[in-house]
């Protein structure tokens, strides 16, 4: 009976997950779905394979081990990414106010347990995060039609393009090679202040030069500084027609999130990155995606300061 009831919540999560990846693949509903799978799969090889409790203990407090070091990671990631990106301390210094209270202020079971759910708490995110992305990596289908647009991602030497943006033109000119007419190809970012020339003309010079796109077909968008920005005005060249766009297969997730904000008609493909990039990458993407709702993640860190009063005041 206990299996049976396991293998029907699995089976109406699938079901769920299916029709929310053809609805819309871009939400972090998917990753919340796909939680819920594996924690059922999970619990239903526990059932099977009738561990021993000693076994069953073992592997509880190694995945709780596991889950604290992440929570630990991807808070300090947050709080990194927020203070790099917009030098407010708003941010970090909820999430280090609320630490500091509850190591001095108050006892130490509650301030275990309050920690705890803080760590989780980010841990679940991130799972959803990158569940959500990786499943929309997998449905994701090349274009039938353009437009098309490139994101930049930087000049290597202030000048020329690199491997990672070299891998987001080679998706972007793999795809167009199949349509045709050949499609406009927009190359979208601006020029940064240690750059020479903008990210669009280098991008541009790079595709016509190495991949023989035709120039004619390419499009400038130079003046974008980042991925909204990107968006915005490439959506403004093309009178907003859909679009697809092109970017690394660890961002792509996170672009797909910010076009569907801004109201924008948008699917993503993703370069190839290697490995060695995409840890701290992801790392990365997942605290900007946490800031694309930031009043969210600061009236939780507020909620949890108050907690952490409320700790203080009727139990110290």
């Amino acid at each position: 009976m206990i299996t049976l009831i396991y293998l029907v919540t699995i089976g109406l999560l699938l079901v769920a997950l299916g029709y929310q990846l053809q609805k819309n693949p871009a939400t972090m509903t998917i990753g919340t779905y796909g939680v819920f799978i594996v924690l059922s799969v999970i619990l239903l090889c526990q059932h099977w394979l009738n561990l021993s409790p000693a076994s069953w203990q073992a592997i509880r407090v190694g995945s709780y081990s596991i889950a604290v070091l992440m929570g630990i990671i991807l808070m300090l990631s947050i709080a990194w990414y927020s203070w790099k990106k917009s030098r407010r301390l708003l941010v970090p210094g909820i999430i280090g106010g609320y630490l500091i209270s509850l190591v001095l202020l108050s006892p130490w079971s509650l301030w275990r347990l309050a920690a705890l759910w803080l760590l989780f708490y980010f841990v679940w995110q991130f799972s959803r995060f990158l569940i959500s992305s990786v499943a929309y990596g997998i449905v994701s289908r090349s274009p039938k039609v353009g437009p098309l647009v490139v994101l930049g991602g930087g000049l290597a030497d202030g000048y020329h393009v690199g491997k990672i943006v070299d891998a987001r033109i080679r998706a972007a000119v793999l795809d167009a090679q199949k349509m045709t007419p050949f499609p406009i190809i927009v190359f979208s970012g601006g020029q940064g202040d240690d750059q020479q020339r903008s990210e669009a003309e280098a991008m541009r010079e790079h595709a016509v030069l190495r991949y023989g796109v035709p120039l004619a077909q390419t499009r400038l968008e130079d003046q974008s500084r980042n991925t909204i920005q990107n968006f915005r005005y490439s959506a403004a060249l093309l009178d907003g027609q859909p679009l697809t766009f092109y970017t690394s297969d660890y961002h792509v997730f996170r672009g797909a999130l910010i076009a569907q904000t801004l109201g924008i008609s948008a699917r993503g493909r993703g370069g190839v990155s290697v490995w060695r990039h995409r840890i701290p990458a992801f790392l990365r993407e997942f605290a900007g995606v946490m800031s694309l709702h930031k009043r969210r993640q600061v009236l939780f860190g507020i909620l949890w300061v108050i907690v952490a009063g409320l700790n203080v005041i009727f139990f110290s």
